[in-house]
């Protein structure tokens, strides 16, 4: 790859069904050795973007470079990538080795290296010992990982991975997601991560692209998205939020406002009445009522019975000046 050179870069692609434009003039760059997601609601055209870089979709208009080489009419088989799809599509009859080593196989790859490569998977995703295993045999979250390593096998310079976690429970997923990073850590493989969690984006992503039907609304880290999102649709799908309507709508996130015992506020604080609250173990969310009829949501840390609120309590509600986002749609 030439130095300077993105390792993808999508200029103004477009994708059509039918009338219905999936992708629409999407044009940014994928640096190799990052993890990059691709965020967003069902139907936004972060999967059809995916299958456009993969080479499973054809764009109608625009060009897919890749290490700054034009692949758009290249097929997939050809390119330097690979995709770990949701439903993992491990061969059930064939073992964790004979599943990893299948592209190498397929390639004609000889049969020292192809074990020597299924063993350095094996110890990569942490699963040596169960090479000799059928699918069937294994937990979900075992399976993920022989999916990862059949994935990662062919040494792509680009692995993209759709929806991987999905199948996982809460607990499992969050391991999973620490996994991956260490595991592209030590290979240095860019991946493109297609997902609708935002927590799971911002767990994993070095930068996100929030995209909104077929058009990308924001790219940045995480941390910038989320303190600075670009739109309303950009501050309301990534975390908590409240929107406050005004001459100019602003949105405030919860943690950053203050909660106070009792009524008569002074200076700049509200009025509000404690309407419901939630335990979410480090901290509690609360809905509280102004006397304007506005309902906030506010997060405190959960520090024990002492500061915790009731449903009923008055409360003083104090917003940091600076804690105001400006929206612009």
């Amino acid at each position: 790859m030439t130095q300077g050179v993105p390792l993808v870069r999508l200029d103004r692609v477009t994708k059509r069904f039918g009338e219905v434009s999936a992708v629409h003039e999407v044009s940014l760059d994928i640096e190799a050795g990052e993890i990059f997601a691709l965020l967003g609601p069902s139907g936004c055209g972060k999967t059809t973007l995916m299958r456009l870089i993969a080479g499973f979709e054809q764009p109608d208009e625009g060009r897919v470079f890749i290490g700054g080489v034009d692949m758009t009419d290249v097929p997939p088989h050809k390119r330097p990538v690979n995709m770990m799809f949701q439903s993992y599509a491990l061969f059930p009859h064939m073992s964790v080795e004979k599943n990893i080593g299948f592209g190498l196989q397929q390639e004609g790859a000889p049969r020292a290296e192809i074990t020597e490569r299924v063993a350095e998977m094996l110890r990569l995703v942490q699963l040596e010992g169960l090479g000799k295993r059928r699918p069937a045999q294994l937990s979900g979250g075992q399976k993920q990982r022989v999916a990862l390593a059949r994935a990662l096998a062919k040494r792509p310079k680009l692995l993209l991975l759709d929806e991987p976690l999905a199948a996982l429970d809460r607990k499992l997923r969050e391991q999973t997601q620490f996994e991956l990073k260490e595991v592209q850590r030590k290979l240095g493989t860019a991946f493109v991560v297609v997902t609708h969690d935002q927590e799971e984006a911002s767990v994993m992503a070095s930068r996100i692209a929030v995209m909104r039907a077929g058009k990308l609304e924001q790219i940045g880290p995480p941390a910038e998205i989320y303190a600075r999102p670009a739109s309303r649709f950009v501050a309301e799908f990534i975390g908590d939020i409240n929107i406050l309507e005004g001459d100019a709508a602003t949105a405030v996130r919860p943690e950053r406002i203050r909660l106070e015992r009792g009524a008569d506020s002074p200076g700049n604080a509200l009025d509000g009445i404690v309407d419901d609250l939630a335990f979410r173990g480090s901290d509690i969310l609360y809905r509280v009522r102004l006397a304007t009829g506005t309902t906030l949501r506010v997060v405190t840390p959960n520090s024990g019975d002492r500061n915790t609120y009731r449903r009923g309590d008055k409360v003083r509600v104090e917003i940091p000046p600076d804690a105001h986002i400006p929206l612009e749609h």
